[in-house]
C-alpha cells in the first residue's frame, strides 16, 4: 500500500493495484539484491526492530515490507550460490560469472509478462466499462504488433521454421495497420487521423526500451555480487599479514560487506519501484484518488475522572 500511496492513489473508477504490483516486486527486489547473507541479515534485523521496538503503525507496516522482502532475497541467493559474495561456497542454478546471458533473457522474459499483463488489465478496465473497441484499439492490436516483431525477431538467433518466420512478420504487419488506422480517432479531419496514427505507432520505440529497462534485474543482481566478491578479495591479500592484517582484514570485511548491503537495498528498492510505475502503471494506472478519511476524533490523551 505505502508504494501505491507514493505514486497516487486510485480514483473510485481504477482498480487497486496493490495487490497486483506486489509479486512483481517481490521477485524483482530478490533478484537485484540476490545473496543469502544478505537475506538472513534483511530477516534478523527486521523481526529483531519489530520484536523489540516500539513503532508506530506505519513504520511497522514499512519494516514489514523488507521482512517480506527478505525471504525473495533469500531465495535468489541460493539461485545465483552467493552468501556474502562467496564467502561460503553453494551450488546455485545460475553462475553469475559465465550465465549473464541467460539471466539477461530471463531479465527480458520477466519484462515480457510484465509489460503484458498491464496491457491485459488495461483491456480489463475497458471491457468492465463496455469499452470495447478500445480494448481492440488500445490493447489488442498492441498485443498483435508487439507478440509478431517479438517472434520475428527470435527468428534472428534461433532457427525457426521459415513459416513461423513469414507468419509473424505479416501478423506485425496487421498489428502495425491496425494501429495506425485506430492511433488517430480522436483526431479530425483525413490528415489529423492519419498523423495521430503514424504517431501511435512510433510508441513502439518505448515499448523497446521497456524490454530494455528490464534488463537492470540482470545488471544489478551481478553488480552487488561482484563487489561482495571485491570486499572479500581485499580482505583475503590482507589477513595474511600478522595479527594487524587480520584485525584489518575483518574491518574491511565488515565495512565492505555492510556498505555493499546497503548499496544493494538501496539500488534494489528505488529500481524495483521505477519498473513498477514507469513500466508497469504507465500501461494501466493513472491514480488521482484521495485516501478516506472516518469522521471521528482521534483523542491523543483522555482524562479520567
Amino acid at each position: 500500500e505505502s508504494l501505491t500511496e507514493m505514486y497516487a492513489l486510485p480514483r473510485y473508477d481504477e482498480i487497486d493495484p496493490t495487490p497486483l504490483l506486489a509479486p512483481f516486486y517481490l521477485i524483482f527486489f530478490g533478484m537485484m539484491a540476490a545473496d543469502v547473507g544478505y537475506g538472513i541479515i534483511m530477516l534478523l534485523g527486521t523481526f529483531l526492530v519489530l520484536k523489540y521496538f516500539n513503532l508506530s503503525e506505519k513504520t511497522k507496516d514499512f519494516i514489514k515490507f523488507f521482512y517480506y522482502l527478505s525471504f525473495s532475497v533469500i531465495i535468489w541467493g541460493f539461485l545465483y550460490g552467493s552468501f556474502l559474495g562467496g564467502i561460503i561456497p553453494l551450488k546455485g542454478l545460475f553462475e553469475p560469472a559465465t550465465d549473464y546471458n541467460t539471466l539477461l533473457i530471463l531479465s527480458v522474459i520477466f519484462g515480457f509478462i510484465h509489460i503484458y499483463y498491464g496491457l491485459g488489465l488495461k483491456a480489463y478496465i475497458a471491457i468492465r466499462d463496455k469499452k470495447y473497441k478500445e480494448a481492440l484499439y488500445d490493447v489488442g492490436f498492441w498485443y498483435v504488433a508487439l507478440t509478431g516483431a517479438i517472434v520475428y525477431l527470435l527468428n534472428m538467433v534461433m532457427d525457426l521454421p521459415e513459416i513461423v518466420k513469414t507468419i509473424s512478420f505479416w501478423v506485425m504487419i496487421a498489428g502495425m495497420v491496425g494501429i495506425v488506422l485506430t492511433g488517430g480517432r480522436e483526431a479530425t479531419g483525413a490528415v489529423g487521423k492519419a498523423g495521430g496514427g503514424i504517431y501511435s505507432l512510433y510508441g513502439i520505440t518505448g515499448y523497446v526500451g521497456d524490454f530494455v529497462s528490464y534488463s537492470r534485474l540482470m545488471a544489478l543482481g551481478l553488480s552487488g555480487g561482484f563487489i561482495a566478491g571485491a570486499v572479500n578479495m581485499m580482505a583475503g591479500m590482507v589477513a595474511g599479514k600478522g595479527p594487524i592484517g587480520f584485525v584489518a582484514a575483518i574491518v574491511i570485511f565488515i565495512f565492505g560487506q555492510t556498505f555493499n548491503l546497503g548499496l544493494s537495498m538501496l539500488g534494489a528498492y528505488v529500481h524495483s519501484i521505477r519498473l513498477i510505475f514507469v513500466e508497469f502503471f504507465s500501461k494501466f494506472y493513472e491514480g488521482g484518488g484521495k485516501k478516506f478519511n472516518d469522521f471521528r476524533s482521534k483523542p491523543k490523551y483522555i482524562n479520567l475522572r
